[in-house]
């Protein structure tokens, strides 16, 4: 082996190692209980015009009425994402599909989108709590998937769904929201980690739907992303 293909593996090495400790500093599913359930998540936002301002997300113990309550790796990758395509929701109709606590809403909102937020009734109260702490306008709904479409006032410009991959049985209501509250012109965004045990029946079932696709990796933020954190693109086809 010569050593430039010595050196170039060696780069590759010192590169994947480099990346993997800039995603453990930020990650969260290794952290312990404490910090993912029970204290307040703060983000620093980076966004020019916003450098340094903070959010901050109130986060819950999973119950038999909540479990939607704590802020997710996913979540995080999409936030910085919009955070530096600011162009891209700014002034839009923006929904957070199943928000969680709420972290991609906020950042949103703070980027001047017009944002929606839904998820079941139980984790309505953290999700309304946290846009009201941090200032930010957000029309909060109940949204079982594939139901209520009425109340939702769609079609929205930009759509975004973090670890919504967990069942396979819930693959056809999740179609059924998106296919109710996108256009041919929507942007949508999905976004999951490790727990995606349903992720190819998805991918199976926007055939014929939407077109799909991963985001490269040169446009997500260089530091927060990661190896177990995919998101994919979504646009409606024609009918």
């Amino acid at each position: 082996m010569s050593t430039y293909q010595k050196d170039g593996k060696q780069s590759q090495e010192e590169d994947s190692t480099s990346r993997f400790l800039r995603s453990w500093a930020w990650k969260r599913e290794h952290r312990p209980d404490k910090v993912r359930f029970k204290r307040p998540y703060v983000y620093t936002m980076e966004a020019p015009g916003l450098a340094g301002h903070l959010l901050t997300v109130k986060q819950a113990p999973f119950s038999h009425e909540g479990f939607a309550s704590t802020v997710w790796d996913s979540s995080i990758v999409m936030a910085r994402y919009f955070e530096i395509h600011a162009a891209q929701i700014r002034g839009k109709r923006c929904l957070d599909l199943s928000a969680g606590c709420g972290l991609v809403g906020l950042v949103m909102g703070k980027l001047r989108a017009d944002v929606w937020a839904t998820d079941l009734e139980p984790n309505l109260p953290l999700l309304k709590d946290n846009f009201a702490a941090n200032g930010i306008q957000c029309t909060v709904r109940e949204h079982k998937w594939g139901e209520d479409m009425a109340s939702m006032d769609g079609p929205f410009d930009v759509i975004v769904a973090c670890d919504v991959m967990y069942i396979g049985d819930l693959v056809q209501p999740l179609i059924a929201s998106l296919m109710m509250l996108s256009y041919e012109g929507s942007d949508i965004f999905m976004a999951h980690g490790r727990n995606r045990q349903a992720e190819d029946a998805f991918v199976k079932a926007c055939v014929g739907r939407f077109a799909c696709a991963d985001v490269p990796e040169t446009e997500l933020h260089r530091v927060y992303q990661c190896s177990d954190v995919r998101v994919l693109k979504l646009r409606k086809l024609a009918a």
